[in-house]
């Protein structure tokens, strides 16, 4: 079966550009342009990946996430004008797996895309990028073949940025997650942690490869 994407989008040129986009690629592309129609669709049909703009005719796309969050986890990519730092973190905060500004190039859109579309690897799997392994069943992470020692805290934190790979991840997202619900808003725990990761794990922890530092909003595990 050929990957389903529903586009929900209210401007017919991008939508014509982006269904001849997607289709030339091998994708199967539903195209709405309100929000609740989208909705009513997923909820009939079976889909892969959801694309969404914010700037809907019917009802803002935040809502429409909010909604679909409540009762299914398909990935989504938001795709809007919106640029600022808050609306990216509040989508993310809310549940969207990536964010891409217009105007955005084809090239980056279909490697977001291809991103989102990995299938997870269950959690009693190893995790590999380069040359760092994550064994959750062992609660081991090497680095060429050699033992890495990390901290409770460190673990955690670098199990869910590889159980969320590509994916954008908020600090609030990661604070509620490795520190818990009392630990929101303090973004310097994260960049601490974050930083002894990439000294313990990256070969240039000035210039990451793997462990990006996502502006304003978070972090993002990068593999090839």
């Amino acid at each position: 079966m050929n990957t389903q994407i529903l586009l929900l989008e209210d401007d017919s040129a991008l939508q014509s550009f982006l269904q001849t986009l997607l289709e030339s690629q091998g994708y199967q592309v539903e195209v709405q342009a309100y929000g609740q129609k989208g909705l009513q669709w997923l909820g009939q049909n079976h889909c892969d990946l959801l694309l969404l703009d914010l700037g809907l005719a019917d009802i803002d796309g935040i809502a429409v996430l909010q909604q679909l969050r409540r009762w299914s986890d398909l990935p989504v990519i938001v795709i809007s004008a919106r640029g600022k730092e808050q609306d990216k973190v509040k989508a993310l905060d809310l549940g969207a797996n990536d964010y891409v500004t217009k105007p955005f190039s084809s090239a980056e859109l279909l490697a977001r895309i291809r991103a989102s579309l990995r299938v997870p690897r269950g959690q009693s799997q190893q995790f590999q990028f380069g040359d760092i392994v994550l064994d959750p069943v062992q609660h081991q992470v090497s680095r060429a073949g050699t033992a890495v020692h990390l901290t409770k805290t460190e673990y955690e934190l670098l199990l869910m940025l590889c159980r969320h790979a590509n994916q954008a991840l908020t600090h609030n997202q990661i604070l509620k997650h490795v520190w818990g619900e009392t630990y929101q808003d303090r973004p310097e725990y994260v960049r601490v942690h974050m930083a002894q990761l990439r000294q313990k794990l990256e070969q240039q922890p000035a210039t990451p490869r793997y462990l990006r530092t996502e502006a304003g909003v978070g972090y993002r595990l990068c593999i090839d």
